[in-house]
């Protein structure tokens, strides 16, 4: 092992000599001024995103705060962030397909999938996932506010109960969508724009829990599953072998690749800090993937040392990985399991010395089966058109978007269990301007002489939360749900329980 790690320096140092031009255009940056006074405010941001895409969040962060380019510098730190929490998964296979219809070659039932538009999103962008006999259907579509959130619509056996936001933590003022159930139906995984994320649309899971009957906080999945692209619709097999995503981060616009992972191999997570490293981990490559680039250079100067240290390493790992497919004593799994990490170790120091001295091997563009792991993709069969009879029991908003907003004349509420949604607050009154024309908004001084300042009546829970995002897009990002009883604030978990 020893010799092997002093071989591989030693091939980094011999491939670290590039040109000038060569390290301008290459994605992993040298040590170089990041910021030469001859570039104009566009060309530093361009040169921002391009380091963003490839995983160098910390040069892209300063490029990002020298532009001002807040929103980015948010996303860049963020990366940075999930960088302490990285998983180094087996892939077992990947295959690009249609944007249109990758969902169908998920491992799923067979007419899960309903065609949209329909009854329950007026959008023909996302299909809904309502498999035979299942007693609720979680969705996506637009709230009032026009942002894609996350809904669901439970079963009454006669009728469908009236559609319902997941939950406040769940909400935000981006885009959510694809949701699915784990198969034990106690973890939601979705995607999301508006939420802590990196970039494009990022995976989250929320655990379900059973005291409060609520989604918890969701959490970003972290690299490999997340990349500055766009990821999306998780899900783990009924086996729990495998993980299977989608990500365009290696295709165009109008296709993606459907990632099929060893669910085994996601449970250690670590901290990757090396822009090349994380950049090879999350290109996800499958065994297939690697041993063809390794043996198909784009020209003949790459075939050295390196590439045929790689080449036989790679099928070491293979050869490996089928033994331990074959082994049923756990003891000796677990050893060839150790021997396989240190295999990977090797694989990713190659990959990164790839990357450092500039090879670059032209990776032919087809479609993936993994016969060695037993993982093949079977296309489904789409289901028919939704036909739901839905209750309806929406309570109408208890406020107006007006010009110039206005105060409550009277603040006093109804009795019962009443539900506002508080835009903000002050240490000073605020003006009619402060109020962005929601009216009326209700001012209360609280005992930490704070101004808190609410709108809406709503007796139940759900209603105010499909008018949060109204209140968050109208310039009140921060907006929350409270609860009263008999005019007197109660905290929000007993409102709901009570209710």
């Amino acid at each position: 092992m020893k010799q092997f790690l002093t071989g591989v320096l030693a091939l980094l140092v011999a491939g670290s000599a590039l040109s000038a031009q060569n390290i301008l255009d290459r994605p992993v940056p040298m040590t170089m001024p990041i910021a030469p006074k001859r570039m104009s405010a566009e060309q530093i941001v361009a040169r921002a995103d391009s380091l963003h895409r490839a995983y160098c969040f910390q040069d892209a962060l300063e490029l990002y705060q020298i532009t001002g380019k807040t929103g980015k510098a948010t996303l860049a730190q963020n990366g940075l962030n999930l960088m302490d929490l990285c998983a180094k998964p087996q892939v077992v296979a990947r295959q690009r397909f249609s944007r249109k219809d990758f969902f169908l070659y998920y491992p799923l039932p067979q007419h899960a999938w309903h065609p949209s538009p329909n009854q329950l999103d007026s959008s023909d962008l996302y299909p809904v996932y309502y498999p035979k006999g299942a007693d609720a259907i979680y969705y996506s579509t637009r709230d009032r506010a026009g942002t894609r959130s996350l809904f669901v619509i439970e079963d009454l056996d006669t009728l469908w109960r009236e559609p319902r936001l997941l939950g406040e933590s769940l909400l935000s003022v981006g885009t959510e969508v694809f949701p699915m159930l784990s198969p034990d139906g106690q973890t939601l995984y979705f995607a999301s724009d508006g939420l802590f994320g990196v970039g494009g649309l990022d995976l989250y899971m929320s655990r379900w829990d059973e005291e409060s009957g609520r989604w918890g906080q969701p959490v970003n999945l972290g690299f490999p599953f997340n990349s500055p692209g766009d990821d999306f619709l998780l899900c783990d097999t009924e086996d729990g072998k495998y993980t299977l995503f989608a990500s365009n981060r290696a295709c165009s616009a109008d296709s993606v690749y459907v990632y099929v992972l060893e669910r085994e191999s996601l449970q250690k997570r670590e901290a990757v800090h090396d822009a090349a490293e994380l950049a090879a981990i999350a290109a996800l490559k499958t065994v297939k993937d690697l041993a063809r680039k390794a043996s198909t250079p784009s020209s003949a100067p790459q075939e050295n040392a390196n590439t045929r240290l790689y080449t036989r390493k790679m099928e070491e790992a293979r050869k490996l990985r089928e033994a331990i497919s074959k082994e049923n004593v756990q003891a000796a799994r677990d050893s060839l399991l150790e021997l396989l990490e240190e295999v990977h170790l090797e694989i990713r120091l190659v990959e990164k010395s790839f990357l450092q001295s500039g090879v670059v091997a032209q990776v032919e563009e087809k479609e993936v089966e993994d016969a060695s792991l037993g993982y093949t993709f079977a296309k489904n069969a789409m289901g028919g058109r939704l036909n739901l009879r839905v209750r309806s029991q929406e309570e109408a908003p208890t406020f107006r978007i007006m010009p110039m907003g206005r105060f409550a004349t009277d603040t006093q509420l109804p009795e019962g269990i009443i539900y506002q949604i508080v835009l903000f607050t002050s240490a000073a009154h605020a003006s009619l301007d402060d109020l962005h024309g929601v009216s009326p908004v209700y001012e209360r001084l609280g005992s930490n002489l704070q101004y808190t300042y609410a709108t809406g009546q709503y007796r139940h829970y759900s209603s105010a939360l499909l008018d949060l995002n109204t209140v968050r897009v109208l310039g009140f990002p921060q907006a929350y749900i409270v609860a009263y009883r008999d005019g007197r604030s109660v905290p929000l978990a007993l409102a709901r329980q009570e209710e």
